[in-house]
Order: C-alpha cells, then sequence, then structure tokens
C-alpha cells in the first residue's frame, strides 16, 4: 500500500510534465528561416469573440492585443476584434465546449470564432491535485473555432499565462497544426496571406485538417461546419 502511494505521485508527474512540455508553446522563433521570409504587405484576421461569465469585454480586447502585439508585428498580421459577446461556458469538458461552438457559423464579418472561458468547478478539483488540463484546443476541421481558459485556478497556468494560452491558439487558428515548426507555420502564414491577397477576398482562409484543404471563404467554413457539427475531430493543446 505504501509503495502504491509512494508511485502515484511519481506517474501523475511524469504525465503532468509530458502534457506541459507539448502544450507550452508553438516552439521557439527561427530568427534565420524567419529572416527570409516575404510575409507580404499588412493584413488583418478579423476575430468574433464569445466571453464567459465573469470576463469584460475590455479585457477580452486587451487580453486578445496583448497576445498578439508582438507576433503580428513579425508577420505583418494584425487581429482586428469585430465582436464580442456574452457565452457562458456551456459545458466542463474540451469536446463539449467545441460541439457548442460548433454550432457557432461565420457570420459576414467573421473570420475565426474564438471564445474566452472561465473556469468550471471540475477545473478548480483537477487543479488542486494538479493533473494535467487542456487550457484550449483549436477545431480540425476549418481551424476556425476555438477557445481558451483564461482565468487562473491551477498549478498549470503557473507555467502557462492566460496571453501564452491565447497566442498558442491563435497559431492554430491560422492554420499552424505542428507544435515545434515554426518554419513550417511561417509558410503557412505567408501561403495564406497571399490566397487572400490573389483572391481580393475579406476573408482569411482556413484550413481543413481533416481533408486537408483550403477553405477560400465563409460559405466555405459554414457548409464544413454543417458536416462535421457534433462530430467534428478535434486537437487538444
Amino acid at each position: 500500500m505504501i509503495r502504491a502511494w509512494l508511485s502515484l505521485p511519481l506517474w501523475l508527474l511524469a504525465l503532468w510534465i509530458i502534457a506541459m512540455s507539448a502544450c507550452t508553446s508553438m516552439g521557439s522563433h527561427n530568427v534565420l528561416a524567419r529572416s527570409g521570409v516575404d510575409f507580404g504587405p499588412p493584413e488583418s484576421l478579423s476575430f468574433c469573440l464569445l466571453i464567459d461569465e465573469g470576463i469584460t469585454e475590455r479585457a477580452a480586447r486587451e487580453l486578445m492585443e496583448d497576445a498578439w502585439r508582438e507576433e503580428g508585428a513579425l508577420y505583418g498580421l494584425t487581429i482586428k476584434v469585430v465582436s464580442v459577446a456574452p457565452w457562458p461556458r456551456p459545458a466542463y469538458t474540451m469536446q463539449g465546449i467545441l460541439d457548442a461552438l460548433l454550432r457557432h457559423p461565420l457570420h459576414p464579418q467573421c473570420d475565426r470564432v474564438f471564445a474566452l472561458v472561465g473556469r468550471h468547478v471540475g477545473d478548480v478539483v483537477w487543479g488542486l491535485i494538479g493533473l494535467p488540463e487542456i487550457l484550449g484546443a483549436v477545431d480540425d476541421n476549418t481551424s476556425t473555432h476555438g477557445y481558451a481558459v483564461v482565468q487562473r485556478a491551477s498549478l498549470n497556468q503557473v507555467f502557462m499565462s492566460p496571453t501564452s494560452v491565447v497566442r498558442h491558439e491563435i497559431y492554430h487558428l491560422l492554420g499552424c497544426a505542428e507544435h515545434f515548426n515554426m518554419s513550417g507555420c511561417y509558410d503557412t502564414i505567408t501561403a495564406m496571406k497571399r490566397r487572400m491577397r490573389d483572391d481580393g477576398s475579406d476573408f482569411f482562409p482556413a484550413w481543413d485538417g481533416i481533408n486537408e484543404r483550403t477553405l477560400v471563404s465563409r460559405d466555405a467554413v459554414n457548409a464544413r461546419l454543417l458536416q462535421v457539427t457534433g462530430a467534428g475531430r478535434t486537437s487538444q493543446h
């Protein structure tokens, strides 16, 4: 009995370290690779934000600005928050949150739908135990819908701030699917900006990671959402 009690914390610690190493960052910037990339003229990415109870519009806008200010300057890509609407957290689990999000189609002014959610009582209990937790996720089917947990209540967020979580998920919303592959991410951002420019579109393209294709319009995204609502595969981050 004593041996089992001692082994459990070690197992939990190992699991926590693995989860945190996989989820804290997209990776370090590859300055040499980035210096050789022409990201093209400035573009913007329009976000429609959904905010949980206890999160103010001002706090939400400031968080988005803080999360992307430095990154946006590197890529010539600004984030424009075009709307902020109340959205009480609909579920405890990642899948429950994303299933609810996928029922929100892209409106004419939105390129992405992003929810900033608060804490559930289950999160607090989970965090006190010190288990790994999912602090954000993005839908793989369109890469247009995602969320981030932005209220601190766990050991995990001592190491990963709400700003870092939001920044991480923005990269996934841009179509950067692989962690620690910043060179590939630079290419993805460049290609998406170029496609938007070449098409003369007001929509920033999205990536269907299931079918490995670019979605070049809101209609294409919404059609894909109709196909997968309630059954879309998602990535945990």
